[in-house]
């Protein structure tokens, strides 16, 4: 006689096997489902800190004051020739927000090249407005440029708070320049727009101090932080 074949278990109809692969299937999706949910929670977050940075977050006082802020528009600071040439507005270096003015942020440019003075900068801002880097002047050893109304933000500190409230000044540090002079001029520069927006000297920051990038490098290296806030307050006082 031949043995009879074992019949296998099954549940509702199906072999065990059938329910176990099925039973994973189904655990397998619902974990694929899970660490999608959170992937796509995470990037809503991440996006939404993004927005964040970029963006003002005003309260009522603020709102308040930033219609009153009125924009410097110099032709000169203590002798030292500034000319505006602003960066085309609504695009991603100059998006237009207005703000209220709390700090200055010093920077240098860290570029070293012969010729790349403020003018060469003021160029190359207005030609690449489709990067989200910009700042609001460029000082070098003969005259000044401005790129942005200094009520408008600019993303020049690397952190919100420095981007939303700072105006960035930046240093050329072209190897044909002087950077003596370039130091002079932009310490008259910080004067003048510490007086034009009732700041004081506690509101002179460096790029550092928001995102510690090691920014002005070449200041920040030789310890002379101090010596440019000294400088400051003699043409501030003058």
């Amino acid at each position: 006689m031949k043995k009879k074949k074992k019949l296998k278990p099954k549940i509702r109809g199906e072999p065990v096997k059938k329910i176990r692969r099925k039973t994973i299937k189904n655990k397998i999706f619902l974990i694929l489902i899970i660490v999608l949910f959170t992937f796509i929670h995470n990037m809503e977050k991440k996006s939404s800190k993004v927005v964040s940075n970029s963006v003002v977050e005003v309260s009522n006082n603020e709102s308040e004051n930033i219609t009153s802020v009125k924009p410097l528009f110099p032709n000169k600071v203590y002798g030292v020739p500034v000319y505006t040439e602003l960066i085309e507005s609504n695009t991603k270096a100059r998006p237009g927000t207005k703000r209220i003015i709390k700090y200055i942020v010093i920077h240098e440019t860290d570029n070293f090249g012969n010729g790349v003075g403020a003018k060469n900068h003021a160029i190359f801002l207005k030609e690449n407005n489709t990067t989200s880097t910009s700042w609001h002047y460029t000082v070098d050893d003969l005259e000044i440029y401005h790129h942005i109304p200094d009520n408008e933000i600019a993303n020049h500190a690397g952190e919100r708070e420095g981007n939303n409230y700072g105006i960035g000044v930046e240093l050329c540090v072209n190897k044909d320049g002087n950077f003596e002079k370039t130091f002079k001029n932009g310490a008259k520069l910080v004067a003048y727009l510490l007086k034009g927006y009732n700041l004081t000297i506690k509101d002179v920051k460096t790029h550092k101090d928001f995102s510690r990038k090691d920014c002005p490098h070449s200041i920040l290296k030789q310890n002379r932080m101090k010596e440019f806030k000294r400088k400051v307050l003699e043409y501030y006082n003058s």
